[in-house]
């Protein structure tokens, strides 16, 4: 059996084939050959993508038509053409800012649009780099993770141990690899027959002056060791800097003091250095009736300040004051003859103290300019001072504090 082409102009000869008509075309009707044609395989996802088009196409079909109804509903007849608004355009084959880059002529010719890609003459490449702004994902980020647990000093220890030991284990490992060589034996005069044995009897002076050598380069690998580790002069005050400074961006710390006397320099400087050490502001009102001290700060900064003014400072231990007494006594041995008990009541004025008057907590600083004294001869002076930082109320609780009476 044989499979033979057909021979089109025989099949058109009227003599060889007496059914063929004339007035029919002959491509049509003449047989033809059959083209064998490759296969052709669709993508995977084609025809899952093309199905999640309909259905989002019926769903805007659908939402549309829910919202045609509703508005029919309320009697408003509006056209809404949510599919326009809504549906997704394809990506481009090139974003508008890489066009410039592209040298391929047939996506994107550089020529027509006069950009220079030479580096050394303007070229739109550069050696800047853009940074884009960081934008925070619209996404909850979820619970912060949780706070490592505060671990005791027996807990420390322990960990510390253990993390030493594992340490000298895989240190004693890569010896007996062969990685790191073996450690010289620790000799001191006191084991030095033991390690060392035949060689300390043959020459023990020789032995003895290069342990005693051994002896002085640990040492000075120690000293080394502990100088390369010690902080410098602008490091040790950035740490004190760092452990005093507190966060008060939420709560600030407040606590307002009534002094009897401040003349004293000495009590001055105590009360103006340790402030500024704290890295506490407020301001002192030197009043010749009483004297205020008011001080903002961190609950660590408050706290020292307290026992400053209220147990360090002997207030009643003053040069001045003592001065003052024996003037006192003088006038009193002249006036007692009258008998008006006045040398008492000045007795009791003279007496100087401190006392805390107000602690507590406020949203922020009302001094912001440090810490600073401010003379006030007058209660005038006094309320137009503070009245700059909104802080009248301070020298009204000072002024109205009644001293506790010992019992």
């Amino acid at each position: 059996m044989k499979v033979e082409k057909p021979d089109i102009e025989a099949f058109a000869d009227p003599s060889k084939n007496p059914y063929y008509d004339p007035n029919l075309a002959v491509e049509s009707l003449a047989p033809k050959s059959r083209i064998s044609r490759h296969l052709r395989f669709n993508k995977q996802g084609k025809y899952i993508e093309l199905a999640n088009q309909m259905r989002t196409q019926a769903r805007l079909e659908k939402l549309k038509q829910e919202i045609a109804d509703s508005v029919k509903k309320t009697g408003m007849d509006v056209e809404l053409d949510l599919v326009s608004d809504m549906s997704k355009e394809a990506p481009p084959n090139i974003e508008w800012w890489d066009a410039p880059l592209m040298k391929n002529p047939e996506i994107f010719d550089p020529s027509e649009e006069g950009i220079n890609f030479d580096t050394d003459h303007g070229s739109v490449i550069t050696l800047y780099i853009q940074h884009p702004v960081q934008i925070n994902p619209p996404v909850d980020m979820g619970p912060p993770p949780p706070k490592p647990l505060m671990l005791t000093k027996k807990e420390r220890k322990k960990l510390r141990r253990q993390r030493r030991l594992e340490e000298q284990r895989d240190k004693q490992d890569k010896i007996r690899m062969g990685l790191l060589p073996p450690d010289q034996p620790k000799v001191k005069i006191s084991n030095l027959m033991r390690v060392l044995g035949n060689e300390a009897v043959l020459d023990p002076t020789k032995v003895e002056a290069q342990v005693r050598e051994q002896m002085k380069s640990r040492q000075d690998a120690h000293k080394k060791h502990n100088e390369e580790k010690k902080l410098t002069k602008e490091e040790r005050r950035e740490k004190l800097k760092k452990k005093l400074m507190e966060d008060t961006s939420k709560v600030v710390q407040v606590a307002v003091f009534k002094v009897n006397d401040l003349s004293d320099g000495q009590k001055r400087y105590k009360v103006d250095i340790n402030a500024q050490q704290l890295y506490l502001t407020g301001i002192v009102i030197v009043c010749p009736t009483q004297c205020m001290v008011v001080v903002e700060g961190g609950p660590k900064g408050i706290k020292q300040y307290k026992k400053l003014m209220l147990r360090r400072i002997d207030w009643s231990d003053s040069k001045k004051m003592n001065t003052d007494e024996e003037q006192g006594d003088e006038g009193e041995k002249e006036e007692g003859d009258n008998g008006t008990g006045e040398g008492e009541t000045s007795k009791e004025k003279k007496e100087n103290k401190c006392f805390l008057v107000w602690e507590g907590s406020i949203k922020e600083r009302l001094f912001k300019n440090g810490f600073k004294f401010k003379p006030c001869p007058t209660e005038y002076k006094v309320q137009e001072t503070l009245e700059k930082f909104n802080a009248t109320h301070y020298w009204e609780l000072v002024k109205n504090y009644v001293e506790p009476s010992l019992v």
